[in-house]
């Protein structure tokens, strides 16, 4: 059987830490996730993006 979902991490925008991990479908036909969430470094809401 195979794998459809893999682990992707987001990546804050301003201080460049990887917060938070995600498990998302493999056939994806959308490009990079961009998402506002909290950021514990920065203290404040900010837009994290998808890294590998």
């Amino acid at each position: 059987m195979a794998k459809v979902r893999t682990v992707i991490h987001l990546e804050c925008e301003v201080c460049k830490s990887r917060n938070y991990s995600k498990r998302v479908s493999k056939k994806r036909a959308f490009g990079k996730l961009l998402v506002k969430k909290y950021c514990k470094k920065c203290y404040k809401h900010n837009e994290h993006k998808e890294t590998k």
